[in-house]
């Protein structure tokens, strides 16, 4: 029993030992966890401090890379440029790497931050003395590879403007021939760019897709690669069609211009179809603000006070009201700000906002919510807003395209109802 105790006592020790070790390591423990929770609170806060920074800044070279003499001087300084082009790949690299499919919001500072890289290089590819030098960079051409090839994963519309942003790049690189021959060379670049022609893409997509086709068919053409290359005779098929469809047009458009000789010249216009097909008048649902709206509209304020002036507000019974209605009717209300008061569809009534596109039978504005709407004319009142004014038009009475309407004469004296 005297054993048996002594032993118990020895574990009692050794328990209570073993607890006050337990107890250190679990304040360790704790004070580990906290100072790991500040360190993660600090590096967030540092990192998105330096992607504000990062996008505020490539805004800015961004914006720099538009004229022509900035980026003939920077050209000049090739090792800080070829430091700029690690940097752009680096940075592009891993955030391709790290999100994959699944892009962040457009609005994060990530994905700005990456815009206004891509979109730097892409202006500076826009220049001949730009595209030359990065044409030389391997780098960069390994990144418009990589580029190129991931675009596709990318779905509408919530990659569109990124995704248009990489195909413009690729196109302003394949101006330079050694470029359009790598591209050329690689079948799974040409077959990532032909799968960008599809109906259900944007319009804009499309059409930048078609240049880049385009130009390597010009390109092959112009080197003589088809005739080199018997192994493909698909290809060059496809070569000795393109052709001949130049070649049947030409023929066809000398054929027209001899029979419209005795007319005279006419001017050539697209029809309302082609128009329509071609997306001219489709506004993107997400590039347009409502803070840039209202630099359109203060220009609005200063067209509408030439055509009622603010020291002027005629009576009914005066001459000058005529005169001044007609003008009303027939001004341009791009830039407007307008309420709808009434309408026959409830949804709309209530809504304001500023006026992008005035169309025959609609308004297209754009609200504070940064949101394009969609507002018929002919059923609905709206009341126009000017610094000191506010004017209620009826939408029948603008049921016109702003070109036919300021020459159309306009009648005065109609119905003031829906």
């Amino acid at each position: 029993l005297k054993e048996a105790d002594d032993r118990t006592l020895k574990w009692k020790e050794r328990a209570l030992k073993a607890e006050g070790r337990v107890a250190l390591l679990e304040r360790k423990l704790e004070e580990t966890t906290s100072q790991a929770n500040n360190d993660k609170k600090l590096h967030d806060g540092q990192y998105q401090i330096m992607m504000k920074i990062g996008s505020v800044m490539g805004e800015i070279v961004w914006k720099s890379f538009k004229s022509h003499s900035n980026v003939k001087m920077l050209i000049q300084a090739q090792e800080s440029m070829l430091k700029y082009c690690a940097l752009t790949k680096g940075i592009i690299d891993s955030f391709m790497q790290v999100y994959g499919n699944t892009l962040p919001p457009l609005q994060s500072l990530e994905h700005v931050f990456v815009i206004s890289l891509l979109g730097s290089i892409t202006n500076l590819a826009a220049f001949a003395e730009g595209r030359a030098f990065l044409a030389q960079q391997e780098l960069v051409v390994d990144l418009m590879k990589k580029m190129v090839l991931d675009q596709e994963r990318w779905s509408f519309p919530h990659y569109r403007f990124i995704k248009r942003m990489v195909l413009t790049f690729a196109y302003n690189m394949s101006l330079e021939d050694p470029v359009a021959f790598v591209m050329l060379s690689e079948e799974k670049l040409v077959n990532s760019v032909l799968r960008c022609l599809s109906l259900h893409d944007p319009t804009d997509v499309v059409a930048v897709a078609v240049a880049i086709i385009y130009r390597l068919l010009s390109s092959s053409v112009q080197a003589g690669i088809p005739s080199s290359l018997p192994e493909k005779p698909q290809y060059q098929a496809v070569v000795c069609e393109t052709k001949n469809a130049f070649i049947n047009l030409n023929q066809f458009n000398k054929a027209n211009r001899k029979t419209r000789s005795g007319t005279g010249k006419q001017k050539k216009k697209l029809s309302r179809k082609e128009i329509k097909e071609l997306g001219l008048y489709t506004l993107p649902h997400d590039t347009i603000k409502y803070k840039d709206a209202q630099k359109l509209h203060r220009m609005w304020c200063g067209y509408f006070n030439t055509l009622f002036p603010a020291n002027e507000c005629p009576d009914v019974t005066e001459g000058r009201y005529n005169t001044i209605v007609a003008s009303l009717l027939k001004a341009d209300y791009h830039g407007a700000k307008i309420h709808i008061v009434r309408s026959k569809q409830p949804s709309v009534v209530g809504m304001k906002g500023i006026v992008v596109l005035d169309t025959k039978g609609t308004f297209k504005m754009v609200s504070k919510d940064d949101k394009l709407r969609t507002i018929p004319k002919n059923d609905s009142q709206f009341e126009v807003f000017t610094n000191d004014k506010v004017v209620t038009i009826f939408g029948k009475h603008l049921n016109v395209r702003p070109a036919e309407r300021s020459v159309k004469k306009m009648k005065t004296f109609l119905f003031p109802d829906l």
